[in-house]
C-alpha cells in the first residue's frame, strides 16, 4: 500500500457515473480537489447486509460539493450498475479488470485471483495522499471517522481561496447576466429577462455554493467571516433573481397582478444584498508562506447598487426635446449628440441589444450597469435611442410605457401596442 505523503498515481478507468458508464481520469480530480479513493474487493461482498454496503457510509461524501469520491474494484461496469442499484449508491464505481490501479496504489490482495483489498487514500488538493488505510479482512468495513476526519484537516486558508477564486467567476457570471435581465426587464423583453434572469440564479447558486465550501476550509476568522458575507449575498441575488424570473414570465403571459406581486417579492433579497459589500477580488487576498491570509481587500457596501424594477405600468417618458423634464440642458442632450448620426433612412436601425441580450456599453464585470436601468441616463452610448429632437429611428420597440404619446414632430404616433401591454397589466377584476 502506499503510505501518506506519496503522490498520488492517476489512472483512466471506464466505471458508472449517475448510472450511466463513462470513462473517468483521475488525473481530472487528483491535484485540484480533495479526492477520497476507496478499493474493495468485488461487488456484492462479504461485507455487504440486506440495506447496506461497504460503500453505504463513503457514499456520503458524495454529498459534500468540495470532496470528489471514488470506489474502485475488479468487476465489470455491468456488474457496477447492479450494484449500484441494488444499494442505492451514488459514488462513481470504477471497473479495474487489468488491475492498473490496484497494482498503482499497490492494494493487490493476495489471492489467487486478481481482486483487492480494501483500501482508502485521502487525497489532498496538491494530488498527496494525506491519510491511507487496507485491510485483507473481507468483512471489515472503512473506519468512517478516520476519512471524515482525514478530509476535515486537509483545507486552511489556501484551499479556501482556492474555492472563493471558482466562487467569484461564477458570482461575476451571475452579475452580467442580472445586468441584462435587469435592462431587458426595464424594456419588457419579457423572454430575454426571463432567461437571463434564470441564468443568473443558476450562477449565483453555484456561487454560493463554492463560497459555503470556501467558509469551511477557512482558518483565519476574517477570511470566514468575509466569505459568509460573499455566501450571504450570492444566495440573496439568487433568490431575487428567482423571483424576477418568475415575474418577467408572468408580464409575458399576461398576468400583471401576479407578476408586480414577485417584483415587489425580490426588494426584500434585494435590500439585503444591498447591504452586504461586493466579495472582494480572489488576486486582493494575500497569502504567507504558510497559506495562512494575511489581509484581505475590504470592501464598503454598495447600497445602492441594485433596485427592483420599477412598476411597468407607472412607467413615465419625461424627456423633452432639447432637455429633461425640468427643461435643462444635460444628459439628454448628451443622449441626442450621441445618436445624431445614426442613419434613418434603412428600414433596419441598429439595436442597442446585443444577440445575446447583453448591453452594450456596460462595464467590463457586469456590476455597475446592473443599477441603472434608466437608459436615457445611460452617459453616452452610441447605441442609445432618442426619445425627442431627432428624426426617429424606424423601430417597433415602444420609447416608455405611456400610452398615445406624441412623435418628436409633434403628430400622434401608433400607440396600439402600448394600449394592449398597459391592458395586460392591469388586474383583471378592475
Amino acid at each position: 500500500m502506499l503510505s501518506e505523503g506519496t503522490v498520488a498515481p492517476t489512472v483512466t478507468l471506464p466505471g458508472v457515473v449517475d448510472g450511466a458508464p463513462r470513462d473517468v481520469s483521475l488525473e481530472d480530480y487528483i491535484g485540484e480537489g480533495i479526492v477520497v479513493l476507496a478499493f474493495y474487493p468485488a461487488d456484492f461482498n462479504p461485507a455487504c447486509e440486506d440495506d447496506s454496503c461497504d460503500l453505504t457510509e463513503l457514499d456520503l461524501f458524495t454529498m459534500q460539493r468540495d470532496v470528489d469520491i471514488f470506489a474502485v474494484s475488479t468487476d465489470s461496469v455491468f456488474s457496477h450498475r447492479a450494484y449500484a442499484e441494488e444499494y442505492s449508491l451514488s459514488i462513481p464505481l470504477l471497473s479495474d479488470t487489468y488491475g492498473e490501479a490496484i497494482d498503482a496504489y499497490d492494494v493487490a490482495l493476495d489471492s489467487d485471483q486478481l481482486l483487492s483489498e480494501r483500501a482508502v487514500f485521502v487525497i489532498d488538493q496538491e494530488g498527496v495522499i494525506q491519510y491511507a488505510w487496507s485491510t485483507a479482512d473481507l468483512e471489515q468495513r472503512p473506519d468512517i471517522d478516520a476519512v471524515r476526519e482525514a478530509v476535515s484537516s486537509i483545507g486552511g486558508d489556501s484551499t479556501a481561496v482556492g474555492r472563493y477564486r471558482v466562487g467569484h467567476a461564477h458570482y461575476i457570471e451571475a452579475r452580467r447576466a442580472f445586468t441584462s435581465a435587469m435592462k431587458s426587464f426595464e424594456d419588457r423583453d419579457w423572454l430575454i429577462a426571463q432567461g437571463d434572469f434564470q441564468r443568473a440564479m443558476e450562477e449565483f447558486q453555484e456561487s454560493a455554493d463554492q463560497f459555503e465550501s470556501a467558509v469551511r476550509f477557512a482558518e483565519s476568522e476574517p477570511l470566514e467571516q468575509g466569505f459568509e458575507r460573499a455566501q450571504e449575498k450570492a444566495t440573496a441575488l439568487w433568490q431575487a433573481a428567482e423571483w424576477l424570473a418568475e415575474s418577467a414570465s408572468e408580464y409575458a403571459s399576461g398576468d400583471g397582478k401576479e407578476a408586480d406581486e414577485l417584483r415587489q417579492d425580490a426588494e426584500t433579497p434585494l435590500e439585503t444584498a444591498r447591504d452586504i459589500g461586493e466579495p472582494p477580488d480572489p488576486d486582493d487576498i494575500t497569502l504567507d508562506a504558510d497559506g495562512a491570509a494575511t489581509e484581505r481587500s475590504a470592501t464598503e457596501p454598495d447600497e445602492d447598487a441594485l433596485d427592483a424594477p420599477t412598476d411597468p405600468a407607472e412607467d413615465e417618458d419625461t424627456s423633452e426635446p432639447g432637455g429633461d423634464a425640468d427643461g435643462d440642458p444635460g444628459e439628454q442632450d448628451d443622449v441626442d449628440a450621441a445618436v445624431e448620426d445614426v442613419s434613418v433612412d434603412d428600414e433596419d436601425t441598429a439595436e442597442s441589444d446585443s444577440a445575446d441580450g447583453t448591453v452594450e456599453g456596460a462595464s467590463a464585470d457586469g456590476v455597475s450597469s446592473a443599477v441603472e436601468f434608466d437608459v436615457v441616463d445611460d452617459g453616452g452610448d452610441e447605441d442609445a435611442t432618442p426619445h425627442d429632437g431627432h428624426d426617429e429611428p424606424a423601430s417597433e420597440e415602444p420609447v416608455s410605457a405611456d400610452t398615445g404619446s406624441d412623435d418628436a414632430d409633434g403628430e400622434d404616433g401608433d400607440d396600439d401596442e402600448d394600449e394592449d401591454i398597459e391592458l395586460d397589466l392591469k388586474d383583471p377584476t378592475e
